[in-house]
């Protein structure tokens, strides 16, 4: 089977590392000379359209988003810090924001671009390991309850201290984690009964998961990412909601470097302004993993402020 990208910027380096990147995944590239003609190219009747769309900021304003069926769209250059990227997201056909690849201290997304593509292409969107280097060893466990879970926090954390995480790391990566736990065991059943939110919180703070289906566990690392995932068997995350909880949170005013207590809202919003890079993969009633990146060569202001590249994959 043939995949179809087309691209729309005038960066030559960035077409460069796109050529390179899609065509490592298996898909024919081609470039689109300006807007209007992509849109032209779109909205032609005999027109096939493509399987990936690729587009800087610049291009990304300039074409109408609207016109893309089934297309999914890529904007390489913003992040859910810029001021519209909210409503960019809320498109059906796009899903995924990268952060400048060329920007003083930005993490590399060229392989990123690889990862990303590929899943598109072989829909096969979960794992962790698909973002770490060939070989890293994964480790996993299963969490059921309160103490479980506990408990599996304090092995991530001796983990990533063991390899080399700065402290300030270590309680960022033990945060995340504790969090996409607590969304797997309290608010991913809880949104399956039906249950408000405020029960969600009682729920939480009285410890007691009463969900049926138990949250995977999965950690590894290569030596430059550490990586986090939990999976839950509910597979009711949406990326509205994903959203929703970073509006709500924005609105709070509140520092995102702090681990919010107030409920699954914040805690998403300080999960994704904490990582380096924030995916979902979800098959809807079924099962949603998130997957948190933390890369562990950044320092300083990189370290506080890393690239927050945001991807959301869903199966049909």
């Amino acid at each position: 089977m043939t995949f179809r990208a087309v691209c729309l910027t005038d960066n030559p380096q960035l077409r460069r590392t796109l050529r390179r990147s899609l065509q490592s995944a298996g898909s024919e590239v081609e470039f689109a000379t300006s807007a209007q003609a992509l849109a032209e190219r779109l909205s032609a009747p005999d027109a096939i359209e493509p399987d990936l769309i690729v587009l800087d900021p610049q291009s990304r304003r300039a074409l109408d988003l609207t016109s893309i069926a089934t297309a999914q769209v890529m904007v390489v250059g913003e992040s859910i810090d810029h001021e519209d990227s909210l409503s960019l997201l809320r498109g059906r056909t796009l899903n995924h924001l990268f952060a400048d690849p060329f920007a003083a201290g930005a993490i590399a997304e060229e392989e990123a671009f690889v990862v990303t593509s590929g899943k598109l292409f072989q829909r096969d969107i979960f794992g962790v390991e698909k973002y770490l280097a060939w070989g890293a060893l994964v480790r996993e466990c299963i969490v059921q309850s309160y103490d479980e879970k506990r408990e599996a926090l304090l092995e991530v954390a001796a983990y990533a201290a063991d390899v080399g995480a700065r402290r300030q790391t270590v309680a960022r990566i033990e945060s995340v984690t504790d969090e996409l736990l607590m969304n797997a065991l309290y608010d991913a059943p809880a949104i399956r009964q039906g249950i408000g939110r405020r029960e969600q919180q009682i729920a939480r703070a009285g410890g007691h998961a009463d969900g049926e289906s138990p949250a995977h566990l999965r950690y590894a690392c290569d030596g430059r990412y550490f990586g986090v995932s939990v999976r839950d068997g509910y597979g009711e995350l949406r990326k509205d909601d994903i959203l929703d909880h970073v509006l709500r949170a924005r609105a709070q005013k509140g520092s995102p470097s702090e681990k919010p207590s107030g409920g699954a809202g914040l805690g998403l919003y300080f999960v994704i302004t904490s990582v380096t890079r924030f995916v979902a993969n979800i098959s809807p009633g079924k099962a949603t993993e998130v997957i948190g990146l933390f890369d562990l060569k950044a320092a300083g202001r990189d370290a506080d402020g890393c690239a927050r590249s945001l991807h959301v994959f869903q199966t049909p």
